[in-house]
């Protein structure tokens, strides 16, 4: 992913207009977007959109854009159910593509988990009030549209700030409660995004706008990440505070470091061992080993504690889906009485193997390359398999120095793409 998207809530939260109205700030295609959000009009029946317009606004000196909506209901509840088979249908009848429709779908699917989730509902059995209204379809197919005219779907990441909660109380079809609603924090608890609460006793999250994030795949992330900003875009909503700008703005830019590579995150075990001896060391790698791809690599490194005995520190990196299995072996096999650990983001190549036969000394053999290439398919690096060099070099009776340097040369005379995968 080469673009990255920035979403800051941390001052006014967030909201379904709001955001729809930074994405029209930031360049998306408005004109594209009304004449679309007109077309679903007739998959909410008793619903009439009688006016629908962008129009940029000053707030608080600050220059935004703000979407205006008038629509006539005959009702605002509808069954969760009901109400995800007609985004469905809104979906289609836009010609919205795979990426956009999940977006719309599982934007949803989030407000339906969290509002079943404070009931105590199956989905089939929940009725959604504000949540099933046109309004909230407005919101989501129009966010979708306006995310795939700027090209964010497909090749974006999505960053966003600690949400503002807002305070006080708020009036809805339950009665009075506080803010924020139920609905927001069971969706912003799922994620696991800081809340904030203020600046102002309002409700400045609705569910729809933690809804949104939740379907982008937003990361928390306390400060701005590195890369160069192209657009920005500042969108508000209806509300007006004294000495607060209720404006969200989002910016949108490329890494240079991020079109090269990938990222992915790992976890990093570690522990300080000074009772065990090297054989005992090599097995527990061997056992470590067995979990395959999933273990990036294991790392003894010698020190000296505070006591001046010598010690070995024994560093796992492996994937997050199985460091419990780790740890337990860990503990289990080394006697340890505690495990540091660190999630850490990891940038790397993409990486893939291919074979090519070899004969050397009337000796042939296939032997597995790895290939690592950056997103814009330049090679970054060509490695045969060891395993394989060690196998050839036994049964071709020459060294592994030589085995490795005849295969390397092997490798460049031929073109990689003969090469099968």
């Amino acid at each position: 992913m080469s673009k990255l998207v920035c979403v800051d809530t941390h001052i006014c939260g967030i909201s379904g207009d709001m955001f729809l109205s930074s994405l029209v700030n930031a360049g998306a295609n408005k004109d594209k977007i009304i004449k679309k959000i007109n077309l679903i009009e007739k998959e909410f029946p008793g619903s009439n959109i009688r006016k629908i317009s962008f129009k940029n606004v000053k707030v608080n000196g600050i220059q935004a854009t703000r979407l205006y909506v008038r629509v006539e209901e005959e009702t605002r509840e509808r069954n969760a159910l009901e109400m995800l088979r007609i985004l469905n249908n809104c979906c289609k009848k836009v010609e919205m593509s795979t990426r956009g429709t999940e977006l719309v779908t599982n934007s949803l699917k989030a407000i339906i988990r969290a509002e079943s989730y404070v009931h105590g509902l199956k989905p089939k059995e929940l009725h959604l009030h504000e949540s099933g209204s046109i309004d909230t379809g407005i919101d989501l197919i129009g966010c979708a549209i306006a995310l795939e005219d700027l090209g964010l779907l497909d090749d974006a990441e999505f960053f966003v700030s600690g949400v503002a909660i807002g305070g006080g109380v708020t009036e809805f079809s339950h009665g009075i409660v506080s803010n924020p609603t139920s609905a927001v924090l069971e969706i912003l608890r799922i994620m696991k995004i800081p809340i904030i609460g203020g600046p102002v006793p309002s409700e400045i999250t609705t569910p729809t706008g933690a809804a949104i994030l939740f379907g982008l795949g937003a990361k928390s992330t306390k400060y701005y990440p590195e890369f160069i900003i192209t657009n920005i875009g500042c969108g508000t909503g209806t509300k007006v505070f004294e000495k607060v700008p209720n404006i969200l703005r989002i910016c949108i830019g490329n890494s240079p470091l991020r079109e090269m590579v990938s990222k992915d995150l790992v976890s990093v075990l570690e522990t300080n061992i000074d009772d065990m001896t090297g054989e005992v060391m090599g097995y527990l790698i061997e056992k470590i080993a067995k979990y395959g791809d999933q273990v990036k690599d294991v790392t003894i490194v010698n020190g000296l504690t505070k006591k001046n005995r010598p010690v070995h520190i024994l560093k796992i990196i492996c994937s997050v889906e199985i460091e419990m299995k780790v740890v337990n072996l860990i503990f289990v096999e080394t006697g340890s009485l505690g495990i540091r650990r660190m999630l850490c983001e990891r940038f790397k190549l993409d990486r893939y193997s291919l074979s090519m036969p070899v004969k050397l000394n009337n000796v042939k053999q296939t032997i597995s390359i790895k290939v690592a290439k950056d997103s814009n398919g330049n090679f970054m690096g060509i490695k045969p398999e060891y395993e394989d060099i060690k196998k050839l070099s036994i049964k071709a009776g020459i060294s592994f120095k030589e085995t490795q340097s005849k295969v390397n040369s092997l490798i460049f005379q031929k073109r990689l793409n003969d090469i099968k995968s």
